[in-house]
């Protein structure tokens, strides 16, 4: 990893020996239609380009910036999900409680032991049954609130992004999130001066679906790295980029339930706000474009956002015919994708409630487990790459199809378990899925043209951002039809969907191995 063929950023120009730069050159293939492909002239000279010579330096590969290259995403990645969880917990707690005091007229003295600091009472269990099955209504139109919106942004902002840049998209959803912090925060002071409907909270979910929310963010991030990274290279960025969304998860986690015990919700939500805050001020800071000028169109960016054609394009994209079975394996990559985040979504809207209801967890107890599981899973992931990728050589594909076998084990283990240290036994069986995601990306960052990579990962986001609106439903019936005698059953139907994408990868992986000649498919399966 530490050779100029290896490396994970593309080297910068001016800084490296001719021969060095001619490696770099034969080594690196395009990933999107407007960064680093496309240039008749494209190749390298032989003698180290000049950092003053502009016109040289921009048919030399990624546009360096008149101040320093920063093309690491990683740390405002980890900023942002470690203020999405730290609130998480927090914010289905209070939801909870503002649902039994503002909506089943309990007094406040009763209802305190849903905030989930301290053990609950007999009593407050029998609370907690009845104000449940209206929390996951609440929580399931939050998910469909940041399913619809966002999934019809997605389509425009990978066509966009290719002709106005990537960090706009960025910057974008970055400030959403901080916006919905700071909704949030207002919120909670709020509710502790007055009673306020749970429905309210609801507000702060509005700035970042506005902005395309998680769906925009991941798609400007993933076509970040298929710019700058490397093909070799490529997987392995896109598993850092998951490394630190799961460190920045695990460490919110962590903190969540001691932060909330020894504070209060308004700090919480204000200390989540600060930190989005951070995240942003890192982009805006450090972070520059990483397409050239010559690259970036001139004219109305937010007139040509809404171009339908360009929707157009993107869908006829995604439906034309292709050589081989490359249609089939970007379609099956995609519905693979897309189900395994249907899977997600539906247990993150139950999950917590299932813990408590069959386990009598605290916020503490549920929030170490996660942090826990994130922590397997990132060592499951380094275990991935480093001894199973490298030493034992499997290909993406096999990578891809073993990530899913752990989420089957996982959710099996969920559904049987009778004690909570079954929870724990399940999360070690499922270590590796953290690089599911990542691996399936992959796949069609090689299978699909250098051209269509970001218009295919757009229409993948907005395929997985419109999960939600058959997954919360789904799981918020069966859960609430099954809490008194069999809470985790929904975890059954996980285990089914996640053996569905095993099938769907394993069709891949046959596909690969009978037609392995071409360039794409070697590389997903080596």
């Amino acid at each position: 990893m530490n050779s100029d063929q290896e490396s994970l950023y593309d080297p910068e120009a001016g800084d490296e020996s001719p021969q060095a730069l001619d490696a770099a050159n034969i080594s690196h293939t395009p990933s999107t239609a407007t960064a680093h492909s496309s240039n008749s002239d494209g190749n390298r000279n032989d003698e180290t380009t000049s950092k003053d010579d502009a016109s040289v330096a921009a048919n030399d590969g990624p546009y360096t910036s008149p101040r320093r290259r920063w093309f690491i995403l990683e740390p405002a990645v980890f900023l942002v999900f470690l203020a999405m969880y730290l609130s998480g917990a927090v914010y289905q707690n209070q939801v909870l409680y503002q649902t039994c005091v503002a909506v089943y007229k309990y007094n406040e003295s009763d209802c305190q032991p849903l905030l989930g600091v301290s053990r609950e009472t007999k009593e407050a269990e029998e609370i907690e049954t009845r104000v449940q099955p209206y929390v996951a209504r609440i929580l399931m139109a939050r998910s469909l609130l940041e399913s619809i919106i966002p999934a019809f942004v997605s389509l425009f902002v990978g066509p966009w992004s290719d002709k106005f840049g990537r960090r706009p998209i960025i910057l974008a959803t970055y400030t959403g999130y901080l916006t919905g912090c700071i909704i949030l925060t207002v919120l909670a002071f709020i509710s502790t001066k007055v009673v306020i409907s749970p429905w309210l909270f609801l507000l702060s979910s509005v700035p970042s679906v506005i902005s395309g929310g998680t769906c925009a963010l991941i798609t400007g991030i993933y076509c970040y790295i298929s710019d700058v990274a490397k093909e070799k290279a490529r997987a392995v960025r896109m598993v850092l980029n998951e490394a630190s969304l799961l460190a920045g998860m695990m460490v919110g986690n962590v903190l969540s339930g001691y932060v909330y015990a020894a504070t209060n919700v308004v700090t919480v939500f204000g200390i989540s706000a600060l930190l989005m805050l951070l995240a942003l001020l890192y982009v805006v800071i450090f972070v520059v474009e990483s397409l050239r000028p010559d690259q970036i169109h001139s004219g109305s960016k937010i007139r040509e956002f809404f171009r339908f054609d360009l929707v157009k394009d993107l869908v006829h994209t995604c439906f034309e015919r292709r050589p081989s079975y490359d249609r089939a394996i970007i379609w099956l990559t995609m519905i693979t994708l897309t189900i395994a985040l249907f899977t997600m979504e539906g247990d993150s809207n139950v999950t917590y409630l299932f813990f408590r209801a069959k386990f009598e967890w605290t916020l503490k107890d549920y929030t170490l487990f996660n942090a826990a599981r994130i922590v397997v899973q990132i060592f499951g992931s380094i275990f991935g790459l480093i001894f199973l990728r490298k030493v034992l050589k499997f290909s993406i594909v096999s990578m891809t199809m073993l990530s899913l076998a752990c989420c089957v084990l996982e959710s099996t283990v969920r559904a049987t378990a009778m004690y909570w240290w079954e929870l724990y036994l399940g999360m070690i069986l499922g270590g590796m899925r953290g690089i599911m995601g990542p691996m399936a990306r992959a796949i069609l960052s090689h299978v699909a043209p250098p051209t269509e990579v970001g218009k295919i990962f757009a229409f993948t986001t907005s395929l997985e951002s419109l999960s939600p609106l058959g997954a919360a439903p789904l799981y918020a019936i069966v859960y609430n039809a099954t809490i008194e005698f069999y809470p985790g059953i929904f975890n059954f139907i996980s285990a089914g969907l996640y053996l569905l994408c095993f099938t769907l990868i394993a069709v891949i992986y046959s596909i690969q191995k009978s037609l392995g000649n071409t360039a794409a498919y070697q590389a997903i399966g080596s």
